[in-house]
């Protein structure tokens, strides 16, 4: 089985494989242009670190399994996802940001 949790408090959570595997495929789309990844040196305004997040700018078509992991989402943003240990996952999976 492969990992299920994400981030320091574990604010990335999937139910099963089977969620994590639809997540990873929506997420890993190169078609997909409702997303962007960003990678934010928060760092340089006095948080811990740098911060990689992944933007939505529309909730349609987003499977559930990220709907209820995601935050609220400022100005054209409809959500986010902020967890960087998701998102290095991703990249070994194949995402280049």
């Amino acid at each position: 089985m492969s990992k299920l949790d994400y981030g320091k408090n574990k604010q990335v959570h999937f139910d099963s494989e089977a969620d994590k595997q639809r997540a990873f495929d929506y997420l890993l789309n190169p078609n997909n242009t409702n997303i962007s990844f960003k990678h934010e040196n928060n760092q340089n305004q006095g948080a811990w670190s740098s911060e990689d997040r992944i933007h939505f700018f529309s909730r349609d078509g987003v499977p559930d399994c990220l709907l209820k992991i995601m935050t609220a989402g400022v100005g054209n943003i409809a959500g986010r996802i902020n967890c960087k240990e998701l998102i290095d996952d991703l990249k070994v999976h194949g995402l280049v940001i």
